[in-house]
């Protein structure tokens, strides 16, 4: 039984529910991460778009690497082709030293080492794999061979840059189908 005059209990003003149960204290991290992560992606967006437009051309076509190496048949014995390449793909020159070494099948090994300028850089002729591209050419005359050589099976031919500025040094190795 409820005794009589007995005061009712005061009951607290309501409050409204929120989401988290957090009332009117600010915003939560949660949300923060939320709004920022669309607009970090939204601004790498546009900064991949406008940065082509900023984007200036490479002065330097330093060589770095040797871009294509053939080894093929020629009237006066084998021909060595090469192409060098700079940081963005293109054929491009260089003075310093190269050398080039040619491994027969059998063993049989030819090299030279020669001091290249910009200016021996030519078109390759038309009757090479690389026809047109800019590169330079190497004939490795018959005459070379102690004996003539094996035809066909895989020679290697390796090929090494020095540059003679403050330019980078860089070799390859390539399998060749001996002409």
């Amino acid at each position: 039984m409820v005794a009589v005059g007995a005061r009712p209990r005061p009951v607290p003003p309501a409050t409204a529910p929120t989401a988290l149960g957090r009332g009117k204290q600010g915003r939560t991290i949660g949300t923060y991460v939320l709004i920022a992560v669309p607009l970090v992606l939204a601004a790498t967006f546009i900064w991949q778009i406008a940065s082509s437009m900023f984007h200036t051309e490479i002065v330097v076509r330093q060589a770095v690497a040797v871009g294509r190496v053939s080894l093929e048949a020629d009237p006066a014995g084998s021909r060595v082709d090469f192409v060098l390449v700079d940081r963005v793909g293109e054929e491009t020159t260089f003075d310093g030293d190269v050398s080039i070494r040619v491994r027969e099948p059998d063993g049989t090994v030819w090299q030279t080492t020669r001091t290249l300028s910009d200016g021996d850089f030519q078109p390759l002729p038309d009757t090479s794999l690389l026809a047109g591209r800019i590169g330079y050419s190497v004939l490795v005359p018959a005459s070379d061979w102690a004996r003539p050589p094996r035809r066909g099976g895989l020679a290697t031919v390796s090929i090494s840059v020095n540059s003679s500025g403050d330019g980078p040094s860089f070799s390859t190795d390539s399998q060749q189908l001996f002409p």
